[in-house]
């Protein structure tokens, strides 16, 4: 639009290292080298969107992995741009979320296929209670790391956090098949079928003579 202007803000201390990423674009970039934006919008995460109006008022902010490659950041910048904020238009589809699972996305947008940062996806939704966007992200680490026991445990955790107890057997048998000798992940699912031998005290007996029948060498 033409009434638009952009201005790129680079956090660096050298204009002159600055310089030299700036030139191929067409539009200024100032250099913050003391950090002033994050101080006044307290961040200290990059990159960022800020939207300001004719009239230099804060239209928008959007802090951490932001990324037009993320199609649903990619359609949020389409409709700021095409908004009359004299008008009182004020779009907003996206949903700013935690600042780690914002930079975690973010740099997801640059190496999708990236299981270990699947897996921190997973993760971070997890601590969140958000068990159903954690077992997709796991499952997709899962699938492009299949020797990786982890990500089919992490799999496992998140889907019993769901309520699928079947399920997450199935994936921490998956995680013990691929590393026999995982004590964790055996105990994992010992938890799940023989809860009496763990709480409210826990049986080693028990799980001794268990260990021999499922015949376990360390």
């Amino acid at each position: 639009a033409p009434d638009v202007a952009f201005l790129s803000v680079a956090v660096d201390a050298s204009a002159a290292q600055v310089r030299a990423f700036a030139e191929p674009y067409s539009y200024p970039t100032a250099v913050d080298s003391a950090n002033l934006l994050g101080r006044l919008f307290d961040f200290d995460v990059v990159p960022n969107l800020l939207v300001v109006d004719q009239l230099g008022i804060v239209q928008f902010l959007h802090v951490g992995g932001f990324y037009l490659t993320r199609p649903e950041l990619y359609q949020q910048t389409k409709a700021l741009l095409a908004a009359d904020f004299a008008a009182g238009e004020r779009p907003v589809f996206v949903q700013q979320e935690s600042l780690e699972l914002e930079v975690i996305r973010g740099q997801l947008a640059q190496q999708p296929d990236d299981p270990d940062m699947l897996a921190a996806l997973g993760d971070a939704l997890l601590r969140e209670g958000r068990a159903g966007e954690a077992i997709a992200a796991f499952s997709r680490a899962a699938e492009l790391h299949p020797e990786d026991w982890a990500a089919a445990f992490a799999l496992g955790t998140a889907r019993r956090q769901s309520g699928d107890v079947a399920g997450a057997l199935a994936s921490w048998r998956r995680a013990l098949a691929l590393d026999p000798r995982n004590f964790t992940v055996r105990k994992q699912i010992w938890r799940e079928e023989h809860p009496e031998r763990f709480y409210p005290t826990i049986d080693t007996a028990w799980q001794k003579e268990q260990l021999a029948k499922e015949g376990y060498t360390p």
